[in-house]
């Protein structure tokens, strides 16, 4: 090939023909990656400040990215607690989305959670996909509240036939949840904008 020929570089494959690779994060990179999709689509999209979002929670928890070519376009995390696995920042990126990329991660996060024994899922759900978990085989337990600006219920699917249909409530405040793993017992960045009758409801229920 000569100076003056233009070098003929292959097509790059289109994104839409590319396998989505759903995994847990096993290195460095990954995690950052996951890291990414959530502050494009809390902290960017969302306007979620970086300590809501963020937390020592992030240390302890199996996270999940979703790649294409190599490209993140979606994560999410579990926490488990005694006999509950928590489902958490589930996030896809805005282009990435009404693809089925949603019910592919749902089902990847459900199975994790099986293959450790869990048989109780809990989440916290926007309210505009109350439906989309519903499908799942999710159900309502606790009242609506809200936290970084979004409204938010209590969802918890039940797979073991020994536990009432439907749970009503998991035993615990939804915003206790949320707080960093080495403060349990204090408010965490969540609730510092809360109310304070709503503060006290979270003190009072945050212990079951």
């Amino acid at each position: 090939m000569s100076a003056s020929t233009p070098r003929a570089f292959p097509a790059p494959t289109p994104v839409a023909h590319v396998p989505l690779i759903i995994k847990i994060v096993e290195s460095e990179e990954e995690r950052l990656k996951a890291m990414l999709v959530r502050a494009i689509v809390y902290m960017h999209e969302q306007q979620c400040p970086f300590n809501e979002e963020f937390d020592l929670n992030d240390h302890t928890a199996t996270q999940v990215v979703g790649l294409l070519a190599g490209e993140p376009v979606l994560t999410a995390r579990i926490r488990y607690f005694n006999g509950f696995a928590k489902i958490e920042r589930l996030a896809i990126r805005a282009e990435y989305r009404r693809r089925g990329h949603a019910h592919q991660l749902l089902s990847f996060l459900l199975d994790i959670c099986r293959q450790k024994g869990f048989s109780r899922f809990y989440l916290h759900a926007q309210i505009h996909l109350e439906s989309f978990y519903a499908g799942y085989g999710f159900r309502s337990a606790g009242s609506q509240f809200s936290f970084s600006e979004h409204g938010y219920v209590e969802m918890v699917l039940e797979e073991d036939a020994s536990f009432p249909q439907p749970s009503r409530h998991i035993g615990y405040h939804p915003m206790a949840l949320n707080r960093p793993e080495n403060s349990l017992h204090t408010a965490g960045p969540l609730e510092q904008r809360a109310s304070a009758t709503l503060q006290q409801l979270i003190a009072q229920g945050a212990v079951a």
